[in-house]
């Protein structure tokens, strides 16, 4: 079985994209906490975020 929540740096490669754009779509709001991405430690100063790639790419069209 197969992880659903996986890291930016692996999430961005399935999708075709860079992390970097990965994270510039989170923060135009394109995905949404909870449903798209989380945060793994939301207290720190710079949070990591784990990613559900599969709802990920059907906001993409990349199914």
């Amino acid at each position: 079985m197969k992880k659903d929540w996986i890291s930016t740096d692996k999430a961005a490669v399935q999708l075709g994209i860079t992390p970097r754009q990965l994270l510039k779509l989170r923060s135009q709001g394109i995905f949404k906490i909870g449903i798209h991405y989380r945060k793994v430690n939301p207290i720190a100063y710079r949070p990591s975020y784990i990613w559900h790639c599969e709802r990920c790419a059907k906001v993409l069209d990349k199914d």
